[in-house]
């Protein structure tokens, strides 16, 4: 059994050292960058992206043991769903290591298999081309990893690299299809749209070689009765077939989990054209809008334009990412109970087109310009991205101070201000920073997910009817949509206060007209703890006259 392991294990290398690559795409190049991107995860304790506090809080709540107090107000069901390799990663990691460092570990695990997985696949198909790699790393840090979409991001890590592996190993056929059927289960179970790139990416890398081995011009409808009469069109299928066949797992698993998950969240499927059309420009929102802005019109550029300079593509090579962003078209934009689910495919067909430009037709100091612009680009994103990890993690730590403030086990009803690009391009990322007081305080929140047959958290508290899980916790300010959105003096209302023992405020500033059962407790910026004290009568007797 060693023997043969290491036999595979000196088979892969092989196949890796004896094509020749680019410097960056080298096992140590490719080793050294993941590194460098996962660097900013380095300053921070609790990454700073939108959804991770979300699932550590979750995670808290799947770890609790009897006696805990958050067993009063939550249950924790494992179920069969596409979408809870975030959860198993933190469970395995966090049983040795606490909740904390689950939570960190998995982010940068994830992110380093994304950015992994891109280059990987850059490496197997266009090796001595890929100067536009750094250019494909821009999208590492864009909508769906700087939301926190672990699960997303895990699932399309490991498809890529999947993806990668199979095309290494095409000359040994049943290793790569036992590569395949184990692996797209466990991305598929991971995610489901970010395993499902997996069979996408293989079938499109088959179609595209067959493609590129028609005859020139095959495109034109008179060469279509030579070509029905000249092609080999059995051979063609049989090829196709041998590389595509393990794609029956992606089948089998979807089927499965039909049968075996509980009856999914139900909702009606959305198709949100404008927020299609907006994510062109959002995919790369970060800190700057000038820097963002720029970056975003270069790269589009390059993938649309880049021919003018040289660049190539073959089918082989474009279909990959063309199909990818198909989907991003077609597919809905809500899918039960699931948001975003088409904005998370832009920046992965953005990846595809811009790593699979090959460049190795032009001259060489075109080509190194090519990637020398794009590093020094990619270079400062990632210095901005480090020193807004820094600035989010000080913002972080003075928020959280508030729970020094809480009683273990108390019950918190949280509203948070939802950052809008009316106010401001810089997201504040605190939209679920309130779910991480079930991790330090053992306490109920109000900011769990908790959609049947998507998620496993099971609210057994439930103060108010939309009062119990997200997005109850989101408000706007009134320079949102002309102040048509919920605003905290809104929610707090029609909130249960008198269900609670305390609510926080992140970020929404004082109420215009508070309660008069607030008592304030705490204080930072915007943002205000109030423990809530009952109104009760007045005891009347005559030594209180």
């Amino acid at each position: 059994m060693q023997v043969r392991e290491k036999t595979f294990a000196m088979s892969l290398r092989g196949l890796w050292e004896r094509t020749l690559a680019l410097p960056w795409l080298s096992l140590p190049g490719i080793t050294v960058i993941v590194l460098l991107v996962c660097l900013p995860f380095a300053l921070v304790e609790v990454p700073p992206l939108i959804d991770v506090p979300g699932h550590m809080g979750a995670a808290a709540i799947e770890a609790a043991r009897p006696g805990n107090p958050l067993l009063k107000y939550f249950s924790w069901k494992w179920v069969f769903t596409l979408n809870i390799g975030g959860d198993v990663l933190a469970k395995l990691i966090g049983a040795q290591f606490g909740i904390l460092a689950a939570g960190w570990w998995s982010t940068v695990l994830a992110t380093g298999l994304f950015a992994g997985g891109c280059l990987a696949t850059i490496r197997v198909l266009n090796p001595k081309g890929g100067h536009g790699a750094p250019w494909a790393l821009m999208f590492v840090f864009s909508f769906p990893l700087l939301t926190g979409f672990l699960n997303y991001i895990l699932a399309t890590g490991l498809s890529l690299m999947a993806f990668a592996a199979a095309v290494w190993l095409e000359d040994k056929p049943k290793q790569r299809a036992a590569l395949l059927v184990v692996a797209q289960p466990v991305a598929m179970l991971c995610h489901a749209i970010g395993g499902l790139l997996l069979g996408l990416l293989v079938g499109a890398n088959a179609l595209g070689r067959e493609i590129d081995r028609l005859p020139a011009g095959w495109w034109r409808p008179s060469e279509w009765r030579r070509l029905r009469d000249e092609q080999d069109w059995r051979a063609i299928a049989k090829r196709l077939f041998i590389l595509c066949w393990p794609l029956v797992a992606t089948v089998v698993t979807i089927i499965l989990w039909k049968f075996l998950s509980p009856d999914p969240a139900r909702s009606m499927n959305r198709w949100r054209w404008d927020q299609k059309a907006w994510y062109f420009v959002l995919t790369l929102r970060d800190q700057s809008l000038l820097l963002d802005g720029a970056t975003t019109i270069a790269c589009f550029a390059l993938i649309l334009f880049g021919w003018l300079l040289g660049a190539r593509w073959k089918w082989q090579l474009g279909l990959p990412g063309l199909l990818v962003f198909l989907l991003f078209v077609a597919i809905p934009s809500d899918i039960n109970g699931s948001n975003f689910v088409d904005v998370r495919l832009l920046p992965v067909a953005c990846m595809l087109l811009l790593g699979l430009q090959d460049w190795s037709a032009v001259s060489i100091d075109r080509a190194r310009k090519i990637a020398v612009i794009g590093a020094l680009l990619l270079g400062t994103r990632l210095v901005v991205t480090a020193a807004s990890f820094a600035d989010y993690a000080d913002d972080y730590r003075k928020q959280l101070s508030a729970l020094h403030h809480v009683e273990p086990g108390s019950r918190v009803l949280a509203f948070v201000e939802h950052s809008c690009l009316e106010e401001s391009w810089r997201n504040t990322r605190r939209d679920h920073l309130a779910s991480l007081a079930s991790l330090y305080r053992q306490a109920w929140v109000n900011d769990n997910w908790a959609v049947p047959g998507l998620h496993m958290v099971i609210p057994r508290f439930r103060p108010g009817r939309n009062f119990t899980a997200d997005p109850s916790e989101f408000v706007w300010s009134r320079a949102c949509r002309g102040g048509r959105l919920r605003s905290v003096d809104t929610a707090l209302k029609y909130a249960p206060i008198e269900r609670v023992d305390y609510v926080w405020l992140i970020d929404t500033g004082m109420p215009r007209h508070p309660d008069s059962r607030l008592q304030l407790v705490w204080q930072e910026g915007r943002s205000l703890l109030f423990a809530v004290r009952p109104l009760g009568f007045p005891n009347w007797r005559s030594k209180d006259l």
